[in-house]
């Protein structure tokens, strides 16, 4: 008896979280998303850093396709309008071998706005349909490529992305900078930042 869909979805949010937390030495805090109303399965953020935080939803393949000689993971999912793009938002994608009980190599960890602008497939009354394909063999050169990683390195992306919010977040204000830099100021505590969120709507 083949497993269903919600079992397959508890499976593979739940070896995400273990991957995650494992291959990043366990730096990574992944959190359920209790009410899945914005699209995503996790919140993640770095132990003891709570400013900056990823948005994760999971799309997983239970069979791979075969082009020729190689192997292919397509992914087709449906999703009401409108189309949000976010740059917290991520895509996980993959495989889940149910004999092997975990993922196969590669996944793919992909920013929200490349990903609906490059799998927008049909957008119908109020629903939009979008559509991953890409080769699973290592020799592989696509648009999905530069996506494509390891599981063994999963944390150490999610880890790069996070660090480089940070860094920026660091960063103060070219103003309040020259302020800091005028003679008989003193710096009592460092600056917020003013950012703003990088949001599209499609469809």
């Amino acid at each position: 008896m083949a497993i269903t869909n919600t079992q397959q979805g508890v499976i593979t949010e739940a070896e995400f979280a273990k991957i995650a937390i494992l291959t990043s030495n366990g730096r990574l805090v992944p959190t359920r998303a209790l009410a899945d109303d914005d699209r995503r399965d996790f919140e993640i953020h770095i132990r003891r850093h709570f400013r900056e935080s990823l948005a994760v939803q999971l799309k997983t393949a239970k069979h791979l396709r075969l082009h020729g000689r190689s192997r292919v993971l397509q992914i087709n999912f449906r999703v009401k309008a409108p189309l949000v793009s976010d740059e917290h938002l991520y895509y996980f994608l993959a495989h889940f071998d149910i004999k092997a009980r975990g993922y196969t190599d590669p996944l793919f960890f992909i920013p929200s706005p490349f990903f609906h602008k490059h799998a927008l497939h049909v957008v119908g009354r109020g629903t939009i349909e979008l559509q991953f394909k890409a080769s699973m063999e290592a020799n592989a050169k696509g648009m999905w490529t530069p996506f494509a990683l390891p599981q063994a390195k999963l944390g150490e992306r999610i880890l790069e992305i996070l660090n480089s919010r940070l860094s920026t977040q660091q960063r103060p204000d070219s103003a309040v900078a020259e302020l800091i830099g005028l003679p008989g100021v003193v710096w009592l505590q460092r600056p917020t930042p003013i950012s703003s969120s990088r949001r599209s709507r499609a469809a």
